[in-house]
């Protein structure tokens, strides 16, 4: 096979099957499998995937394996040279496989990546002044958008962006499609919609199963810098986004998942200038959300278990870097590109 296609379920079996439908009715110049990872499987969902999708590669994970554990099964199951990720909440435009592989062929011989661009599904309008809701979404410019079916189509990334506090966000978030993109230089991907040379993924060791879910993308994006592969950005390859249809934008989990995550990608790749200065503001971030509970990021439950967390993640981070072997001055380099050229 040139291409396999990976798709995570977990208990969305309605839109897992919009996904690969969207996938299988692409005309491309490629052979084409599809893999779809199903995370705490059991044998009724099996059964109905079989039955509606018997061309599909079936990947039956009996616990819930988190995105990145799923994607990690997904290609030891799939046999393409290129592997596409796509967001199980997710519909591949027209030309998305065909527009992505032919900016990856065009690359040079280390691009070993390229970002497609996501759109949010449905329309958004400006929310009115001093009317703020939960369900607003904000941009990182702080302007909040509400749903409206009139409204205009918005950018979900084109690919990942990371601050010097080691803080990743989707590039172009909530800008108006037709709007010029944002300046900032692309330094990685998302794994909602990606296509990815599988050599280089084996070159920097793939995904890290103990991530589960956010921030694992940043993780490979980053390695994959650090060993001198180049990331890359198809505008034309589209894919439209039902955001977070699997875990709310802003619940506990996605709070705690990023709070962890960010710590342990950046005190396994950052340079020890910047795991030392993201350890203390986590730490200054606890005690503050304990001195103001009211508009504290995690509960002190969730603070709790990542102390008890933490030392695990700190010596899987050890590991990882020693297995990784990259000198402290090619780390400050990749650092130095992250607000700087591209």
């Amino acid at each position: 096979m040139d291409v396999s296609v990976i798709v995570v379920d977990w208990h969305q079996p309605e839109l897992t099957r919009r996904a690969v439908d969207s996938i299988r009715s692409q005309r491309v110049d490629a052979a084409v499998e599809v893999v779809l990872v199903v995370n705490e499987a059991d044998d009724e969902t099996l059964a109905a995937y079989r039955s509606d999708l018997p061309s599909v590669v079936l990947v039956a994970e009996r616990t819930n394996a988190g995105f990145a554990g799923g994607v990690t099964a997904g290609i030891a199951a799939a046999s393409g040279a290129v592997i596409v990720l796509l967001n199980n909440d997710a519909v591949a435009d027209h030309g998305f496989l065909d527009r992505g592989l032919a900016v990856l062929r065009a690359g040079a011989p280390r691009t070993a990546a390229v970002a497609a661009t996501v759109v949010l599904e449905g329309g958004f309008v400006p929310a009115p002044a001093g009317q703020a809701s939960a369900d607003d979404l904000v941009g990182a410019d702080g302007r909040r958008w509400r749903r409206d079916p009139a409204g205009r189509t918005l950018v979900n990334g084109t690919g990942v962006v990371v601050d010097r506090s080691g803080n990743g966000r989707d590039r172009d978030w909530l800008r108006p499609l037709q709007d010029a993109p944002e300046p900032s230089p692309l330094f990685g991907f998302s794994g909602g919609a990606v296509f990815l040379r599988r050599d280089a993924l084996a070159d920097v060791g793939g995904f890290d199963p103990s991530l589960f879910m956010y921030y694992e993308d940043l993780d490979v994006s980053w390695r994959l810098r650090l060993a001198g592969w180049d990331i890359r950005h198809a505008p034309d390859a589209v894919v439209v986004h039902r955001h977070a249809a699997s875990s709310g934008s802003d619940s506990p989990l996605v709070r705690y998942q990023s709070m962890r995550n960010r710590m342990a990608v950046v005190l396994r790749n950052g340079s020890t200038a910047l795991a030392a200065r993201v350890v203390l503001r986590t730490a200054l971030r606890a005690v503050l959300d304990v001195a103001r509970p009211s508009s504290a990021q995690l509960t002190p439950r969730q603070w709790a278990r990542l102390v008890r967390e933490a030392p695990a993640v700190f010596r899987h981070a050890r590991r990882a870097r020693r297995a990784d072997r990259v000198p402290a001055a090619a780390r400050r380099v990749v650092e130095s590109a992250m607000t700087g050229g591209d």
